[in-house]
């Protein structure tokens, strides 16, 4: 693939799909290394210079864009995450984010009606390929090797269960006890808890998929719980 802008948010960026263009590309995605979709619409290109409108977004929006059920407006200012305006001048790439370039009634945003207009099976291809890319998945080798170091088991005393509940806390997010530990610190039956992310730290939570649970069973009288693996988290898919 051709590398088209390096950007320090996301790496280098390469030209996937050109989608339409004339002498030059004018609606086309990039993929990042790790697989994340942009949309980029070439908004100038004349003497004074080249412009592109640039967002982050997903396989799912960029199939709606070429069945036509949504606009190439809409897709970058309702289903990206985040607006990048990209000139070339004096042979080289300026970069600017969120800035007049998107306002609502700026110059360089396609029209409100700019369908791709696609014929029936023109894009067949592409909605095959966008319809898969989201459905990778790839796992994030330390954050699952910190999961990892906070299991363990948690025995007789409240003081060790406390700080264990802390350090899973910190590594994980929110952590909810359906279940009251009484005074006596006896615990009877089985003690169950949900460790349940905070997504809201995530800004395109779309990408991330549910895939496997948590639970601390107790399996005595006694304050002494051990933890299973069994995470309830989510994995980066890109």
């Amino acid at each position: 693939m051709k590398e088209f802008i390096k950007l320090d948010e996301y790496g280098q960026l390469y030209i996937d799909k050109i989608l339409f263009e004339s002498y030059f590309p004018i609606v086309f995605t990039c993929v990042n290394d790790r697989k994340d979709v942009f949309i980029v619409v070439c908004c100038q290109n004349n003497k004074k210079g080249y412009k592109w409108l640039l967002g982050k977004t997903n396989g799912r929006s960029v199939v709606r864009m070429l069945r036509n059920e949504i606009t190439i407006r809409q897709l970058l200012l309702e289903y990206s995450s985040r607006k990048i305006s990209v000139d070339y001048v004096e042979n080289r790439y300026v970069t600017a984010y969120s800035n007049t370039d998107w306002d609502e009634g700026s110059q360089y945003l396609p029209k409100e009606d700019s369908y791709m207009y696609a014929e029936d099976g023109e894009f067949e291809e592409e909605i095959k390929y966008f319809s898969l890319i989201d459905k990778h998945v790839h796992y994030n080798a330390e954050y699952y090797k910190s999961i990892a170091k906070a299991l363990g088991t948690i025995s007789k005393e409240i003081e060790p269960f406390a700080d264990v509940l802390v350090e899973f806390a910190s590594t994980l997010g929110n952590i909810f006890i359906p279940s009251e530990v009484v005074s006596t610190l006896k615990v009877f039956g089985e003690l169950c808890t949900n460790i349940v992310i905070d997504t809201d730290r995530y800004m395109d939570q779309e990408k991330y998929k549910l895939v496997y649970n948590s639970t601390f069973n107790e399996l005595s009288e006694e304050l002494s719980i051990r933890v299973e693996s069994g995470d309830s988290t989510y994995a980066d898919a890109a």
